[in-house]
């Protein structure tokens, strides 16, 4: 049996997808849009078997039901989500609502009816939002305080998931993730803007310079990683109590990541400039996620520290 991904175009999706495939597992790939030609094509060599791609707007409960009625996965990841960035008008508002919560509670739904084995409703860590310095690492314990869309809707949609799961029986685990970067990322409508680390390598690779806005430091976390974390729970199959966080137990600042660029890329400048109007930097400053409480449920660490991940980032974006 199959695990079924949705927001499998997504970038996240595209990397959890390219790790269950390299693994051996069958993935049925669901998103309202295309997946991109390259990973069509890495995703078709895989020792796994992409079963099926199919177009689904999550906000359609019927659809989901019969989609997972047809293909009866063994397990469901639901990353289809909106990532609504700076001001966010009422009809984007109502969007982003109907997707990250009506379609997180047509996904319990779906999966409850088909009898799916588990489900792993992915979360974030911007739904701290005002508590996000209310501990010097943020676990379960601290209550989240969004104050964005975005966060407000991830939230809404977390705790409705959970106990939607829970009165219909299907075991279920929440992930929230850091500050997730690497494979895959592009713009896309749901998530218009990628990680400061990937416009700013993309720079370096181009032959322009970086400019950053701040030089605090991260728990950024490599999409490999949150792919193999994401798939461990996938194989632990329970239900978590508490919201669990996708982290590394690490930090590390856009300054350290151009000081490693410049290693490895000739002629690549950085300034760092607060107030320049076109500097990149990353929104989500708050402390790190905590990452015992993942490792104590499924063993999972993560592999790809800052070099590991710069490695691994410039091979696969120069294969491109």
């Amino acid at each position: 049996m199959a695990v079924m991904v949705t927001g499998a175009a997504g970038f996240v999706g595209l990397a959890l997808c390219e790790y269950l495939l390299g693994r051996g597992d069958d993935v049925i790939a669901v998103d309202l849009d295309a997946m991109p030609e390259r990973a069509a094509r890495e995703f078709a060599r895989a020792k796994g078997r992409l079963v099926a791609s199919e177009s689904l707007d999550v906000r359609d409960g019927a659809a989901f039901s019969a989609l997972l009625a047809r293909h009866r996965p063994r397990a469901l990841v639901h990353l289809a989500a909106m990532t609504p960035l700076g001001a966010v008008p009422p009809a984007l508002a109502v969007r982003t609502a109907e997707v990250n919560i009506v379609g997180v509670l047509n996904a319990v739904a779906a999966a409850a009816a088909a009898r799916t084995g588990c489900m792993v409703l992915v979360s974030s860590g911007a739904v701290f939002g005002a508590a996000s310095h209310d501990a010097p690492m943020l676990d379960h314990t601290i209550r989240p305080d969004p104050r964005t869309p975005y966060g407000i809707a991830k939230f809404a949609g977390e705790r409705m998931g959970m106990l939607a799961a829970a009165e219909a029986g299907l075991p279920l685990a929440a992930a929230r993730l850091s500050s997730v970067f690497g494979r895959w990322e592009r713009a896309t409508p749901a998530r218009p803007r990628p990680s400061p680390i990937v416009r700013i390598t993309e720079k370096a690779l181009a032959g322009k310079p970086a400019v950053l806005a701040e030089a605090v430091k991260r728990d950024f976390i490599y999409s490999a990683d949150v792919a193999a974390a994401l798939a461990s729970l996938v194989d632990h199959g329970k239900t978590v109590a508490d919201p669990l966080h996708v982290t590394i137990d690490a930090m590390w600042s856009l300054p350290d990541w151009c000081a490693a660029l410049q290693k490895r890329i000739p002629g690549f400048q950085w300034t760092l400039d607060p107030v320049h109007p076109e500097a990149d930097g990353a929104a989500n400053d708050r402390s790190p996620l905590s990452w015992k409480e993942l490792a104590a449920t499924t063993g999972f660490r993560a592999r790809f520290g800052m070099e590991q991940a710069i490695e691994d980032y410039l091979a696969w974006y120069r294969a491109a």
